[in-house]
């Protein structure tokens, strides 16, 4: 009944499942990316495993078609997935579920998964003229991806997430973050000492969604986040977005104000579930 994604046409079936559960219109290209990822119910459903920056744990996702729920199709890919993640070398795996769907967290929650975080909403309109590329900020280059992967592997020890993370190796970090329509990093004393990135909302030409934002524990407490992040508004307003989005735990107060100082608007967000397998 289950089963790897194999054709375009499975690929097809899980953009189809994704857009009409979440909304989120994912090109098939996209989708292609994590093809090797997918597990596939006929019966109206996907679920995704993979590698995450939590130590320990594999990011989850099972998504199921309205009209097949009920019919045990999730708890059938829940198991599936937890195999997945045995095989990824995970003792548990997480996810996220929406605040206010209080029928999926209860499935999460008679399927052992527990709550481990809130996160919020962060949201910036944009309008033509909007945001700066300050002194000290430039469009992350070849030349700055082995300094911007330090970064990372000094920064995500301190992200806001679902357990304790990590960055992975360089070639998954490449593959994860670079793969949006842009980077920025910040040089100081002729180093890399942050990097911010953009990601594609599927084929949505009007949104873009914050990657990974990181600054050196030295470099803090300098405004170089806030810096790249305006970096970011300016790159996207130039090119007519309308909206950039992200989110984060609601005890990530750092970035909670770095945002505010860019006139982000705050709402509640999903909440982080994990679970053994």
């Amino acid at each position: 009944m289950i089963r790897s994604a194999q054709t375009e046409a499975d690929l097809e079936f899980c953009v189809r499942v994704l857009d009409e559960v979440d909304g989120v219109s994912l090109t098939i290209e996209q989708m292609r990316r994590v093809q090797d990822r997918l597990l596939l119910h006929s019966d109206g459903g996907y679920a995704l495993v993979k590698d995450s920056s939590v130590r320990g744990s594999a990011y989850s996702m099972v998504r199921v078609l309205p009209g097949g729920r009920g019919r045990g199709i999730g708890s059938e890919l829940v198991e599936a997935a937890s195999e997945a993640a045995r095989a990824l070398g995970s003792d548990s795996m997480w996810g996220v579920v929406q605040g206010d769907d209080e029928g999926s967290l209860r499935f999460a929650g008679t399927r052992g998964f527990v709550e481990v975080g809130r996160e919020v909403e962060l949201t910036r309109r944009l309008a033509a003229g909007d945001g700066a590329v300050r002194e000290g900020i430039m469009e992350l280059q070849e030349e700055h991806r082995a300094g911007a992967y330090a970064v990372a592997a000094a920064a995500m020890p301190d992200m806001v997430t679902a357990g304790e993370a990590e960055a992975g190796s360089f070639d998954a970090w490449v593959e994860e973050e670079l793969s949006g329509p842009v980077g920025f990093v910040a040089i100081q004393d002729g180093s890399v000492v942050g990097y911010a990135t953009l990601q594609n909302f599927g084929d949505d030409t009007r949104r873009l969604e914050h990657g990974f934002t990181g600054v050196i524990p030295a470099y803090r407490r300098r405004g170089i986040a806030t810096a790249l992040g305006d970096a970011q508004i300016a790159w996207a307003a130039e090119r007519g977005y309308e909206q950039l989005e992200t989110t984060t735990g609601v005890t990530n107060t750092a970035l909670r104000r770095q945002k505010a100082k860019l006139a982000y608007d705050e709402r509640p967000g999903p909440v982080l579930v994990r679970g053994p397998v």
